[in-house]
This record gives C-alpha cells, structure tokens and sequence, in this order.
C-alpha cells in the first residue's frame, strides 16, 4: 500500500526500532514463502477446478507480485540484518551490516511506504529506503506514529480496498474447495432422472462420502480420486454425480443400479441383479436397450466400475451408451434438493428435502 508522510520534529518522541532476527526473521520469511506458495497452489487450482482462460493469467499476476515481495524481503534482510532505525526531532538514523547513514530534519522533502513494505526517506537530492516491513507489529505502529500522514483519507481508502481484496480472494479461494471437496450446487436440465429429478430442480450435492477427487492439474495424468479418505463406497440406489467416459466437460446425474461384482442384465423390461429382479419403484417407463443397440454392458460388473440409469429410462443416455462408468469419475452424491422455480410459485414445497 502506498503512503505518504511528512516528518515534523515536533511530533516526534525519539525511538529505535531494530529489524527482527533469529527465529522472528525466520517466521517472517516463512510466512511470507507459505503465502506465496499458497497462491500458486490456489493459481493452478482454480485452473484446473473451474476452467477460466483468465485463471492463470490474474493468478500468476497476484503470485508474481507475491515472489517479488518475497525476493525484496530476503535481500533486504541480507543487507539489514543486524540492523535497525532511529527517529528523534533531527531526523533519521538508518544502520545496515554495511554501515549507517544519518538523514537530517531539513534535508527530508517527504517519506513514503511503497508496495514493497519500505519506508523511501525523500530527500532533496537523493533517497534512502528501510525495509518497515522487517520491523515488529509494534515497531512499526510506533515509528509511523511519529510522522503525519498527508492524506489520512487516501491512506483509509487505499487499506479498506486491500482488505476488502485480501478478503474476497480468500473467500473466493475458500469457497472453490468447499465446492470441490465438499458440496456443490447443481441444476437439473434435462427430465432423465423424472419423476425424482424434474426439470429446474435445484440440488445439493456432497461430495465426502465418496472421498475428495483432486482435479487433474499440473503434473498430473488424470484426477485423483481419494476414496480411501470417504465414509463408504457407492451402493446401488445412490443419485450420483459424474463425468462419463469420454465426456469432460458435462456433468451427468443418474443412479446407481449395479456395484463391482454384480451380474447385471435386462430381461422383461426390468433389471435383473445376481438373477433377482431389480425392485426399482422410482423407475419411469421401460428398461431395454432400445436405441442402444452395442449393448455394452451385460454380465458381471468389472472391478473398479458401475452402472448408472436415469430413473426415466425412455429418456436417458446412461450406462447402456457410454457403458461402465469407472468409479474414481464420481464426483459426489445428491444429497438435498432445495429449489424448484415453477414449484416455488404455486407455493408447492412439498418435493424439496433430503433426495432418496
């Protein structure tokens, strides 16, 4: 943040204020390496989570000036280490493991923070910088305490638009992995899943049962879906959400009908599991194979796979299209539908709730 001051002896008390060191220096630079790893991570997250041609282009930016920060922080710490600052009514006294330098009162046209966190001691033929930034909390609270601020209100416009940002970008951050890891909404657009799932319905759906799926950034060969950290496996009856084989960019919604292991086939209009018929009351119309004349999936369901079916079968491309649908392509399962437009104005709520 940019700031600008004007030294006046007489505000000014006396102090020295010397650059942290030892296990404060080293907190300091930490942290600042953690934030700006952190960005990075969350560049190529975001990425690769909702795909944006500007991702990468805002995001490395925002880094960028992060690793800036970082790299005049080090350096300066290299050159103040062991350093310090005095401030009494003649002026400054700023000492580095070079040497020091004394700034006289009446040479001083005016003193600024730049963006770096220094503080620019304007003189009139020359300037010298300390790195503020390199200062305890409360150190540096005192020594600006003893200059004036030249535009009070500039300084409060310019600190409230960076804590807004600051905030934004870490809700914003915040809110993708809550809806990459744990629930996301969704819009139902199509009447495959009817009569559970009609058209304009609003849902919820959570996606720690299954275990977390990282998205496939950089690095990687394909996401990487962490079952291992869910609270069980897919069942048959599950309403899940997933990308289908060959499909990247469309999410689908169907239900689980068959798991690894089972026998799975279609005889008389219904499905038939481990050689029983399949009670599906929510099914709509007639399960065949009608329009899906490859018939890819019949026998036993493969390790690591599943079969999904809109409940409309009549009107649904599901599993007897793209086939067997691998697990780890899950990416959650439907957990509550809180919105419907059409219904919401005939004061109908009697569908929204938890979704079975």
């Amino acid at each position: 943040m940019l700031q600008f001051l004007r030294f006046e002896g007489s505000l000014v008390s006396q102090g020295e204020y010397a650059v942290v060191s030892g296990a404060e220096a080293w907190r300091f630079l930490s942290r600042r390496a953690l934030y700006a790893f952190l960005l990075a991570y969350s560049t190529i997250f975001l990425a690769a989570a909702i795909p944006f041609d500007g991702a990468y282009f805002f995001g490395g930016l925002i880094t960028g000036m992060a690793l800036i920060r970082l790299a005049v922080n080090v350096l300066k710490y290299r050159s103040f280490r062991g350093g310090k600052i005095a401030i009494d009514r003649d002026g400054f006294g700023i000492f580095h493991s070079a040497g020091g330098v004394r700034v006289k009162a009446e040479d001083i046209t005016y003193c600024e923070i730049n963006v770096f966190g220094n503080l620019v001691v304007r003189e009139k033929y020359m300037t010298t910088s300390f790195p503020l930034a390199l200062l305890k909390k409360e150190d540096r609270q005192a020594l600006l305490a003893q200059m004036r601020d030249m535009s009070p209100k500039r300084t409060e416009l310019f600190k409230k638009a960076y804590d807004f940002f600051d905030a934004v970008l870490v809700a914003f951050i915040l809110a993708m992995h809550i809806r990459q890891f744990i629930i996301q909404a969704y819009y139902i657009p199509t009447g495959s899943m009817e009569d559970t799932l009609l058209v304009g319905d609003h849902l919820l759906v959570e996606k720690i049962t299954y275990g977390p799926a990282i998205p496939r950034m950089i690095g990687m060969e394909k996401p990487l879906h962490l079952n291992f950290l869910g609270l069980r496996e897919v069942k048959r009856g599950d309403i899940i959400i997933f990308r289908p084989p060959g499909e990247e960019e469309k999410d689908f919604i169907k239900r689980c009908i068959a798991v690894e292991g089972d026998e799975y086939h279609i005889e008389d209009g219904s499905v038939w599991i481990n050689g029983k018929r399949l009670d599906e009351p929510y099914v709509k119309g007639l399960t065949s194979y009608r329009d899906f004349v490859d018939r890819k999936i019949e026998g036993k369901v493969p390790a690591g796979m599943v079969i999904a079916m809109g409940d409309n079968r009549e009107n649904s491309f599901d599993s007897r299209g793209f086939g067997y649908l691998p697990v780890e392509r899950i990416k959650g399962r439907a957990l509550m539908l809180y919105w419907n437009t059409a219904h919401i104005k005939n004061l109908d709520f009697s569908r929204l709730g938890l979704i079975r």
